[in-house]
């Protein structure tokens, strides 16, 4: 570390922090070890939220860690961060953001304790609204810019108590939910002229999209972009409609391969696509596919109607956010894992979690949806978004991925599954999800 860059009051203290961070360090590595190492109540809970620029490319990602069940850390402020590092530590920041800049939440006390050293340099510390800049927070924070962190203030808003952290700030987030246009404009106005990125989090609709774009925001964080809605009524495109009549094939009892066979003879980039599926390394098909009857007698009925879907679920995000089908495909993983526990049947909740995002993904309306496709009645009430024993474990995906630990400890009390096993079947899903997602770009990206 340069220690002329700090002033000579500030180094006495930079030394202490550091001989501090380097005692933690041992502890990150014990309390790795420890987690690791124990059952059920030891583990973390983990959520992630994607920050993205205009044309829908991942820029980051807002990392929440959470101690246990509580929607809060248990014991001291020291104590609280520890846990944050060594949740990170055992995580593994890289793998979690993939090179983009992790966004961690930061109290007063992880501020200006030092413990903050123990992060990764790429990492923004994202300055909480409740965080009071008084003259050891602002010299924190100064300490952290010099060492080569970057700085968010999140849900800015202008007062006394935020002026002093402006000149620091490299990015500020501005939350839709509390701001009105005339709010967003004086912020933007304040930050005009400096090199500090705005952020429009919590943006939930299309207009809003539209809106934060329009009024100069740079990037943009919320659920329009994972948990989308559709907000008009429109026709679904003719591929739409033939995605629709494979979907009904897929989901009836009787497999029928032929019928199939004709249906996707109007759609080679789908067949394409799906051949495409079975024989990425993802899949590990023993050789070559070169039809829908191999991918059937080799793969397998069960199989072979995932590859489908998720063949469907490409094509139809190919022009949206990598996110969106990420998150799709995440989704159905997870409710397909979580049907031992929701008591349902593992293949109809893969559909169901696809189908899910299906009325997004086709530009249709719900009704219209259900109305197509021969689902038992309580699947299609689930899709309709009532709350049945279908819909438990996407109600749960959704909770843990808005990191409501509450409502997650009273669901998987209910379940009867442990922190663990949650935690478990989140991060296996989410990896099996991008692993699926990555291997179809890889073959686009050798193809073109």
């Amino acid at each position: 570390m340069n220690l002329s860059l700090f002033t000579p009051s500030w180094r006495r203290k930079t030394e202490i922090e550091t001989t501090i961070a380097i005692d933690e360090r041992v502890n990150v590595v014990k309390n790795r070890q420890a987690i690791e190492g124990k059952k059920s109540d030891e583990r973390r809970f983990i959520a992630r939220q994607p920050i993205l620029d205009r044309d829908l490319a991942v820029c980051g990602y807002e990392l929440l860690f959470r101690s246990g069940w509580e929607n809060r850390f248990v014991g001291d402020s020291d104590d609280a961060t520890r846990k944050m590092i060594a949740d990170g530590a055992l995580y593994g920041f890289h793998d979690l953001t993939h090179g983009t800049p992790g966004f961690v939440n930061c109290t007063r006390e992880s501020l200006v304790n030092g413990l903050i050293t123990l992060l990764p340099r790429s990492t923004v510390l994202e300055i909480l609204e409740t965080v009071v800049a008084d003259k050891d927070v602002i010299a924190a924070c100064s300490r952290y810019k010099a060492m080569g962190y970057k700085l968010a203030l999140d849900d800015f808003r202008i007062n006394e108590g935020t002026r002093p952290l402006v000149h620091l700030a490299d990015y500020v987030k501005v939350d839709f939910r509390l701001s009105d246009a005339k709010e967003r404009r004086k912020i933007l106005e304040l930050f005009r002229g400096r090199e500090t990125v705005m952020i429009a989090e919590k943006v939930e609709t299309a207009q809003e999209f539209e809106i934060a774009k329009a009024e100069g925001f740079q990037l943009f964080q919320g659920y329009f972009f994972c948990m989308p809605t559709v907000f008009s009524k429109k026709r679904a495109p003719t591929n739409g409609v033939n995605y629709l009549y494979l979907i009904s094939a897929l989901s009836q009892g009787h497999f029928d391969v032929a019928q199939l066979s004709l249906l996707l003879k109007s759609e080679p980039t789908l067949s394409y696509q799906l051949l495409r599926l079975v024989n990425s390394a993802s899949f590990g098909a023993p050789q070559q596919i070169r039809s829908l009857q191999d991918a059937l007698v080799l793969v397998g009925e069960v199989r072979f109607r995932k590859l489908m879907m998720n063949a469907i679920a490409t094509e139809t995000c190919r022009d949206r956010s990598r996110e969106m089908l990420v998150d799709v495909l995440h989704r159905a993983r997870f409710l397909e894992l979580m049907a031992p526990f929701t008591r349902e049947n593992p293949t109809e909740q893969y559909l169901f979690g696809l189908l899910s995002m299906m009325d997004v993904m086709l530009g249709m309306p719900v009704d219209e949806l259900i109305h197509a496709l021969p689902l038992r009645d309580d699947v299609k009430a689930a899709v309709a978004g009532a709350a049945n024993s279908v819909s438990t474990g996407l109600n749960l995906y959704k909770h843990y991925r808005s990191a409501d630990w509450a409502y997650c400890a009273t669901q998987a009390k209910m379940l009867h599954i442990s922190e663990t096993d949650l935690s478990d079947l989140y991060r296996k899903s989410l990896i099996l999800a991008e692993k699926s997602v990555n291997a179809v770009r890889e073959k686009e990206t050798l193809a073109s």
